[in-house]
């Protein structure tokens, strides 16, 4: 949380690399200052550009945490985004479409969940066929949001088996530990 001093500023104002938690339109949001600060300009332009997936993020993700790997955190309460700096910072939109993609995922997990709120099956929001509508999504918040050529052209050409990172057909925990995202 913010300390403020007898002047008014927070003391990890003046330390860029301080951690802290922020709360935007009851999205709590975790890291450094700087981190911070970027996530909330990308909730900014998806809330400016896109309103409805702003919304999206919104419902499905209670928390983006800056982290060492990308990557949805659906089973934690509230759903939380960890968000790498890499992804981060890579540019606004990369950062604002991605919000999107893991908030997907999230959504998936609650649509999948059992009644009796066991836990998703993995293959339901994790699996290849969820990676590939995630990627949709995201694409189309891209477009949305004004995301440049490249992005978009990336994000049509990955398909949902890119976090198969060491090609066995399964995504698992060895894969995550192999991201560089």
């Amino acid at each position: 949380m913010l300390v403020f001093t007898q002047h008014g500023l927070a003391n990890n104002q003046l330390n860029p690399f301080a951690y802290q938690q922020t709360k935007k339109d009851g999205l709590l949001i975790t890291g450094t200052v700087r981190f911070t600060q970027r996530v909330e300009k990308c909730l900014d332009l998806l809330a400016e550009k896109a309103p409805e997936r702003y919304q999206f993020v919104k419902q499905y993700v209670g928390e983006i945490k800056l982290h060492k790997k990308s990557g949805m955190v659906a089973t934690a309460d509230p759903p939380r985004y960890e968000m790498s700096a890499r992804t981060a910072f890579y540019s606004l939109t990369w950062c604002a479409s991605s919000m999107a993609h893991d908030a997907y995922h999230s959504y998936l997990y609650q649509y999948h969940q059992p009644k009796d709120k066991r836990k998703t099956p993995a293959r339901l929001w994790m699996g290849f066929k969820a990676e590939g509508k995630a990627i949709t999504y995201q694409r189309q918040t891209a477009k949305a949001i004004g995301a440049p050529e490249n992005e978009i052209n990336y994000l049509y050409n990955i398909k949902g088996t890119h976090s198969d990172i060491d090609g066995d057909g399964h995504i698992t925990l060895k894969d995550y530990k192999k991201r560089d995202w």
